[in-house]
């Protein structure tokens, strides 16, 4: 490569790095404290830019600068967020043709934390749950690539394909230090069912594993159901539960809350935008105890805070994984493109989700009980061998029954 195109390169990846960390500071406005961000941030490029600059005239051999640009500007994004994605441009011009991976998947939901891919939560049901993938399990690479390049949208987007198609992982359990291979064939995984039954103390019990189109009016219906059968109680399952639509969180937390802030997003050039209550039929006043733990995240944390903040019910288990930005599409002008997180859901008490989760005020295992206490399963959720079930029917017996539900 002669200087003249190395030279070039360095250009332009100046450039680009430019666009994306100076136009946010320039756009803000000509206070004091800006004047002093945009001189720190120029300060910053002037570095990058003879860091880029040596490395290019004197790294032990003649360095890739594409290669070495496009990881400085995944590198940065990563420190800011999971979510956030730089797409090179053959990238972004396939991400919108085809912006919803799939159609198949197998049914885990991934974050990063550390440049590590943890599993958040897995489908049950879904080819990972077959495989024996559990929540905590890492995934260490995705066929020959390793997830530390990845983001989590690049992540979700090797694992969909065709049904029927395979995908390879790599999978570091808890109980091992060495990726495992693990084979899975992708399925379409359209619609997960709620469960819902009756326990014995005239308790309605409902599990939901993602909030898909439609799963508020199912989650209305069994409750309608068992509210007729006689339940005194209700207890709404939301472990495990990762992904799916925010609108049907917030439908599912309006069977229970009948006005008030349900959550709010918000972000440095985002006006908040307040999401309320919209109850579309009569609201249940069952006394109400909601089930999460680390794998809850996404559109269920919002559900169990806005029943936390309101007062409605108790949240029992452990804090909550989370997960709750609000991303962008934006062009760059050779071609690339950003999805980058622009707002986050905030609860009502006003602390974001993103990254804080969830915490019950009903914590379990109790604190002095924390790597004790036998951790329930999923195969456990439930069921009479359910202690953190148990624990919630215990809560729900010291309330004082209220007037019948609407």
């Amino acid at each position: 490569m002669n200087s003249r195109i190395r030279l070039g390169l360095v250009t332009v990846s100046v450039a680009l790095v430019s666009y994306i960390i100076v136009g946010g500071v320039l756009s803000r406005g000509d206070t004091a404290s800006d004047t002093k961000t945009s001189d720190q941030t120029y300060r910053d490029l002037g570095v990058y830019q003879e860091v880029l600059s040596r490395v290019s005239s004197q790294y032990v051999t003649e360095p890739d600068l594409h290669k070495v640009t496009d990881g400085a500007i995944r590198g940065m994004l990563e420190a800011l967020d999971p979510f956030s994605t730089y797409f090179t441009p053959q990238e972004f011009q396939e991400y919108m043709a085809h912006p919803n991976p799939g159609p198949a998947s197998v049914g885990l939901y991934i974050s990063k934390r550390y440049g590590y891919a943890p599993v958040v939560s897995v489908l049950p049901g879904s080819p990972a749950d077959k495989a024996g993938i559990k929540a905590a399990d890492l995934i260490d690479r995705i066929g020959d690539t390793s997830t530390r390049e990845l983001s989590v949208v690049q992540i979700d987007r090797m694992l969909a394909g065709d049904p029927g198609s395979t995908v390879i992982l790599w999978v570091v359990r808890e109980a091992r230090g060495e990726p495992q291979k693990v084979v899975l064939n992708r399925e379409v995984l359209d619609h997960m069912p709620v469960v819902a039954k009756m326990l014995p103390d005239d308790t309605a019990y409902i599990r939901v594993a993602r909030f898909d189109a439609g799963t508020a009016a199912e989650v209305g219906n069994k409750l309608k159901s068992l509210t007729a059968q006689g339940a005194k109680n209700a207890v709404l399952d939301l472990r495990n539960c990762a992904g799916g639509e925010v609108g049907e969180a917030v439908s599912t937390a309006s069977l229970f809350i009948d006005h008030g802030l349900i959550t709010y997003t918000a972000g440095q050039r985002s006006p908040r935008q307040d999401i309320d209550a919209n109850p579309q039929g009569p609201v249940s006043n069952l006394p109400l105890a909601v089930l999460i733990n680390r794998s809850t995240a996404g559109p269920a944390e919002i559900v169990a805070d806005a029943v936390l903040n309101d007062k409605r019910g108790d949240v029992v288990g452990g804090q909550s994984f989370g997960v709750g930005v609000v991303e962008k599409v934006v062009p760059v002008g050779d071609g690339s493109g950003l999805l980058l997180a622009v707002a986050k859901y905030y609860g009502p008490d006003g602390k974001a989700i993103q990254d804080n989760g969830v915490k019950p005020d009903v914590p379990f295992p109790p604190p002095d009980e924390v790597g004790i206490a036998e951790e329930v399963t999923p195969e456990q959720f439930g069921t009479e061998d359910d202690s953190q079930l148990q624990k919630a029917l215990d809560v729900l017996k010291q309330k004082v029954a209220p007037a019948k539900a609407a």
